[in-house]
């Protein structure tokens, strides 16, 4: 028995280091210097997506998990839309698309979000450019954030398409 025992674990740890969650921290970063997020996608003619969330809410680690998490892994949106998460319950100050010191709270307002979580598109100013995406059907959410991310692009004159 205790020649299984490494084997076993190795098996365990390896599925605990491949699974999305763990994965994903790295495909949705936190916002930090949203003013620099800002620019590079000036720069890069490319949307912003911003999660705008409840830490700690089973309907956000839903999303997340079951739904965004797996789109993102995917690898079709890499380099090509700049996602954020913001967690407004969070006590944290961001900077803003101004350069500006804002607090988490204040970006739910900021939007105009009253269901969280949503998926808000904005430009490198941090004008929102299509309506937000809530959380719905999981089974859905690839094509609506395809539909939406696509509306984005064609909003920046940014040819890149994702739908199929």
């Amino acid at each position: 028995m205790k020649t299984f025992l490494p084997l076993g674990l190795a098996v365990l740890f390896s599925g605990l280091l491949t699974s999305p969650q763990l994965m994903a921290a790295e495909d949705m970063p936190l916002a930090e210097n949203l003013y620099l997020d800002g620019q590079e996608a000036l720069q890069k003619n490319i949307p912003i997506a911003i999660l705008l969330d409840f830490k700690g809410l089973k309907s956000t680690e839903n999303l997340k998990e079951e739904a965004l998490y797996p789109n993102l892994l995917s690898g079709v949106f890499d380099g090509k839309v700049l996602f954020r998460e913001i967690e407004v319950n969070v006590p944290k100050t961001l900077i803003d698309f101004y350069n500006e010191p804002l607090e988490a709270k204040e970006f739910q307002g900021l939007f105009n979000v009253t269901s969280l979580p949503a998926l808000v598109f904005v430009d490198g100013h941090g004008e929102q450019i299509v309506p937000p995406l809530l959380s719905g059907s999981y089974d859905y959410y690839g094509f609506y954030l395809k539909r939406e991310l696509d509306n984005a692009m064609q909003h920046l004159g940014n040819p890149t398409r994702f739908s199929d």
